[in-house]
This record gives structure tokens, sequence and C-alpha cells, in this order.
């Protein structure tokens, strides 16, 4: 204690007049340049500890381009700029669909990802197998897993065993809704697939690039594809569903008129085989009434036939296309972790975590002095 207050003495004071000593910072520097050296030692061991326990990752992207060939007629206001020597195309603009803005948070939905989830894969292999259960079988297997665990998760794993797993599901109320309920175990995969999910707007180009992180070359991949499609799925469904429904209304009242002409056509010709044209004045009425309503089942069946065409031909023209212009590669390098950049930043971090400590034990001492002689 002695020898420290001596050393404290030696040195000259860093500040002077407001001002910064340099030499004397450095002479402080240099006679603690043994702690300084302990410290970046100790923090560079745990950087290292965490460039080795760190799971690998891989990288893949896939990028799409949304289009739809569907537009909007401004009506009058096309017009007005007509008369000022505008074109009337420019001002068209795509209605009905999810703008692209809205993506980010399609991807980072419970609904995306619960799809994308429970999606099997191969991975390369013979097998397939899910997200959910990759993540607990493959992933909370390692030995970081483990660790992470039974240190940082403690409370929560004895939380766990003292209240236990509840059982969680879907519930459907009475209006036919659904409250989605999820388990712990979903949550945490969950919580896992938004943090490896990334997408990116480039709103100057109009280009989407999706964005997958995985343990393995071949997972990202498959999984960024798998991702991209789905997303694609959604935003044809958004876009779609009003004109999928009148095309299965109009499909079904088709059906049921083709079906009453086809027996309002066979009727009337069972009717003309069996009179072999030796007509009463009662069968010739029956022929009438059985015309009649030959002619009404065709006429509905040529106007519903028609009406079938046209919502087959407006649901091909509201399906947007959501291009692929780069899909997923299987990457060769790894994405993380980066082991030199850890290390590097270690030995900045144990050098300045070092030089506080160093300065804050020599303020504590001089505080100490100060107070000691005031007794």
């Amino acid at each position: 204690m002695t020898e420290s207050k001596a050393d404290n003495k030696s040195l000259p004071p860093i500040v002077k007049d407001d001002e910064i000593d340099l030499v004397a910072l450095f002479l402080t520097i240099w006679e603690g340049r043994k702690l300084i050296l302990k410290v970046t030692a100790l923090v560079l061991a745990l950087g290292l500890l965490i460039a080795l326990t760190s799971p690998v990752r891989y990288s893949a992207g896939v990028k799409m381009i949304p289009e739809s060939n569907k537009t909007m007629n401004l009506g009058s206001l096309g017009g007005l700029a007509a008369q000022f020597g505008f074109s009337a195309a420019p001002l068209s603009t795509e209605g009905g669909a999810i703008p692209p803005d809205y993506y980010p948070e399609i991807v980072q939905s419970v609904s995306y990802l619960k799809l994308l989830m429970y999606e099997p894969f191969n991975f390369g292999g013979e097998d397939s197998i899910n997200l959910y259960d990759y993540y607990h079988q493959e992933m909370k297997a390692s030995v970081l897993g483990s660790i992470k665990k039974y240190t940082i998760g403690l409370p929560w794993q004895i939380k766990k065993w003292i209240v236990g797993k509840p059982e969680i599901a879907g519930v459907s109320p009475a209006d036919g809704s659904t409250v989605v309920r999820l388990s712990e175990e979903e949550r945490v995969v969950l919580g896992w697939l938004r943090e490896s999910l990334s997408l990116y707007i480039n709103k100057e180009i109009g280009m989407i690039s999706l964005q997958v992180e995985m343990p393995t070359a071949e997972m990202a991949a498959e999984v960024a594809t798998y991702a991209a499609r789905l997303l694609s799925d959604y935003v044809v469904s958004y876009k779609t569903d009003k004109v999928r429904e009148d095309l299965r209304f109009v499909e079904a009242r088709f059906k049921e008129v083709e079906a009453r002409f086809e027996k309002s056509r066979k009727a009337l010709a069972r009717f003309r085989d069996s009179s072999h044209g030796n007509l009463t004045a009662l069968a010739q009425s029956e022929e009438q009434s059985l015309q009649s309503e030959y002619d009404l089942a065709f006429n509905l069946y040529k106007s519903l036939a028609a009406q079938y065409e046209q919502a087959q031909i407006k649901l091909q023209e509201e399906t947007p296309v959501v291009s692929i212009i780069e899909p997923a590669v299987v990457p060769d390098e790894k994405s993380a972790p980066r082991r030199s950049m850890i290390m590097i930043v270690s030995l900045f971090l144990g050098l300045f975590a070092g030089i506080g400590l160093l300065f804050g034990l020599r303020l504590w001492g001089n505080f100490k002095e100060k107070v000691s002689s005031y007794k």
C-alpha cells in the first residue's frame, strides 16, 4: 500500500492548469503497463472463447422485383393531364396490391414464420426435417446452447421446472376467427427465425433483397428459396382473394346451369324420339314446354360460360408477378462468426478497459488519500 502511494506521488500530475500533460499521461500508462496487459489478455481470452464457440452461419439471398400488369385509371385527372400535353400512361397506378414497404412486416409476421417453421426441408440429405425440429434437435443440443441454457438461461429453466410447460394451441371462437397461441418452444423458434431473416428494399430501382442466415450452406440456400416463394404466394393471395372468390361463385353456378342444360336437352331429345313426328295437340304443347325449358337453359348456359371465361381472364390479369432476378446460391464461405474481427475488437476493448481501470484505481487512491487527510 505504501509502495503504491509512493508510485502515485512520483508520477507527475496529468492535468495542469486545465490542460492535459501528454508526457505525464504516457508515463502513467507506462507505469501501469502490467495491469493493462493483464486486462487486455483477459479480454482477448474472452474474445477467443466467443470466436471459437459462436455458431457458424452461412448467408444466402434472393433478389426479386414485384410486378403487376393491373393498373388503375385516373379518370378525369388523366384527361386533364392530356390537355396539358402529359401522357396518361405514367399517371396510371397499381391498384389493390400490397405496397413493397409492407414486405418487411410480412416476413416478420407470426403467420408467415409459422408456415416457414413447419415446412419440411431436405438440406441436401435423404430425410426431410422442418425448422422447428431442426432447432430443438440439432441447434439446442450444441455445447454452446447447453452452456447458455444453464448459465444465462438458468432462471427461466428454474421457472419452467416449477411452473411446468403449458399446453397451448390455437383457439377458434364462435365467430370463426382464430386466436393464435404459441407454445414456449414455438416462440423460441420464431425468435430465431426473426433474427435469421432480413429484407431490404431498394426504392430507386424497386428491387427487394431477402437474406437468410442458417447454420449450413445448403440450409441457407433452401430456406431463402422457399421464403421468397412464400412471400410471392402471400402477395398473390392478398391481391387475388376477391377475384378467386368471384371465380369460385361463377364456376359453381356454371356447373349447375350446365347440368340443367344437359338435362333439358336430353328430355327434349327423348320426347322427339318417342313421338316419331306424329304430334297431337297435347304432344305439341309438351314439346313447346320442353323447347322453352331448353332455350332458357341454353341461354343461361351460354351467358354463364361467357362470365366464367371472363372471370378466368380477370384472375390472370389481377395476378401479380414477383420476378426472381437472382436466385439463392449455395454459399461457399461462412458469414459468421468473423473471428479475426472479434479478436481485433477484443484487443482494442482490452486496451481501453485496462487504461480505464488504471486511471480508475489512481483516482480511487487519490480520493482515499484526501479522505484520510481530513481525519
